[in-house]
């Protein structure tokens, strides 16, 4: 496109930091050698044998609506069909896009090149009100995580998650090692004798994740356990959800006091 170079990332550019960890990356240039837009190609297979490669870009605000975007997403894809190719992948591969509330250009662009909205996650926001602790259920006690959980919080996270569309776990070596690093006075497990039953964690002001054992839903312990843990965070809080509610996560957190902030659509499309 006339005005604008593709050109790969250098050391120096000022998006060198967010394109750092790309598997592939491009920039472009205005024709003053300022950097008018990029994008960035990550990936990864998804527990149904899925491989998503996800595209990423940003146009500055002077040169949006000149074709810009597109120009870089074409880019996007061709690079995501030459690795799919190179890596041999088998099963299917499928190209992602997201778009959040308030980014019409992007959503506008990602459906005229054929992307579907699949589904939608949520940012969701309580205040500092108190929020009472819920009864644990009987036989079930509370204590902080350890390292040594590590096998057993995988697995536990894996029947939670069995099934579920869009979903690619962390290894259980990559959760180990993130529990050796993080807090984790912030991050209760459930008991039931010597077997955990359920997780909630927290980092900061985030709600980072909350499972409950199959063999133990439905008896209010995600309730308890999300009461302790805002309880002990005693301040604003924040979590990211599914806006579909497959399993009623969404309903349990209305419940207690989070309201929807924000929306962050996914799209996707196949390669092949």
């Amino acid at each position: 496109m006339a005005g604008y170079r593709l050109r790969p990332l250098r050391v120096g550019d000022a998006v060198g930091e967010r394109l750092g960890s790309a598997e592939w990356s491009l920039v472009a240039d205005a024709g003053d050698g300022t950097v008018a837009g990029w994008a960035s190609l990550r990936s990864w297979t998804e527990d149904d044998g899925v491989h998503l490669f996800l595209t990423q870009g940003h146009v500055r605000a002077a040169d949006r609506r000149r074709g810009l975007g597109g120009l870089l997403l074409d880019a996007s894809e061709a690079a995501a069909a030459r690795l799919s190719e190179q890596r041999r992948l088998g099963g299917p591969v499928m190209l992602g896009g997201n778009a959040d509330d308030g980014q019409d250009d992007r959503a506008a662009l990602l459906a005229s090149r054929g992307y579907a909205r699949i589904f939608t996650m949520i940012w969701m926001r309580r205040d500092a009100s108190p929020v009472p602790r819920k009864d644990l259920p009987e036989g079930i006690a509370v204590r902080n995580a350890t390292v040594d959980d590590a096998g057993d919080l995988w697995r536990l996270a894996q029947r939670a998650w069995a099934g579920r569309p869009f979903v690619s776990l962390p290894s259980r070596e990559r959760l180990r090692d993130w529990l050796h690093r993080s807090d984790r006075s912030s991050f209760l497990v459930a008991t039931s004798g010597e077997r955990i039953a359920g997780f909630v964690a927290v980092h900061g002001d985030e709600v980072e994740d909350v499972a409950v054992d199959p063999d133990f839903q439905r008896r209010g312990l995600a309730s308890a356990l999300l009461t302790r843990a805002l309880a002990d965070l005693g301040g604003p809080a924040r979590l990211r959800t599914e806006a579909h509610d497959p399993a009623g996560a969404r309903t349990l957190y209305e419940r207690l006091g989070f309201r929807v902030a924000t929306s962050h659509h996914r799209y996707r499309k196949p390669l092949r």
